[in-house]
């Protein structure tokens, strides 16, 4: 639970070494823009690590050599990512709030409850649509591993660019599906920007699926 970590050493911090902590928007913009460093990171990990196992053991042997099982098999791994990363969403999502009425208990306000329960949730759900090519990429390496990471890093990188976008980039970043998951929570809900941003990276994500679908299914041992 290396993600869930991060806000809760950032809540240990303002308590105890930063008494003159600022607002609570300052605080969530520091957690968020960590969570976007560290949470694609840790998720590409285990994925690649989900599925290098099973090339590893030779389990896949079997599963290749029967064809109804391939779809399966993908559908598994995807799954066991998927819940992984909504418990961890849902950990780290508590701690955030937790921190929130600890350290803001003047700020706490269902308006701003909501607020950071729908930025954070979006932004986190939006980054696993577009960290689906990565799955792709596991399936095609086979026994390697660092072509996926490597791939999970520069998405991340992308990530963390799109929270530092221009204003006169933000059409750009918009339509670049690892840059539009930062761009979409600046947007606001239901505007252009918002709506090409999700259109963006649903169409990366749903890229990455059919990619590692058939790749499975092309794929002999």
């Amino acid at each position: 639970m290396i993600v869930a970590l991060v806000p809760f050493l950032l809540i240990l911090k303002s308590l105890y070494l930063d008494p003159q902590r600022g607002g609570y928007m300052d605080w969530f913009m520091t957690v968020s823009m960590l969570n976007t460093l560290t949470f694609p990171i840790i998720s590409g990990f285990v994925i690649t690590a989900i599925v290098q196992r099973e090339y590893q053991e030779k389990t896949l042997r079997n599963i290749l050599s029967a064809p109804i099982s391939k779809e399966n098999f993908a559908i598994a791994k995807l799954t066991v990512w998927f819940l992984w990363y909504l418990t961890t969403l849902f950990v780290t999502e508590l701690i955030v709030i937790t921190g929130f009425f600890i350290l803001f208990p003047d700020e706490f306000t269902s308006g701003n409850l909501h607020c950071t329960i729908y930025l954070y949730s979006q932004t986190s759900i939006y980054s696993f649509v577009s960290l689906l090519p990565v799955f792709w990429i596991t399936i095609c390496q086979k026994l390697l591993f660092y072509p996926s990471m490597l791939v999970t890093l520069g998405f991340t990188a992308l990530q963390m660019a799109g929270l530092q976008v221009a204003e006169e980039l933000v059409l750009p970043a918009s339509i670049c599906p690892w840059t539009a998951v930062s761009v979409s929570g600046m947007a606001g809900f239901g505007t252009p920007y918002w709506k090409i941003c999700t259109v963006s990276i649903f169409v990366c994500g749903i890229v990455g699926l059919i990619g590692a679908f058939l790749s499975l299914k092309k794929q002999e041992l």
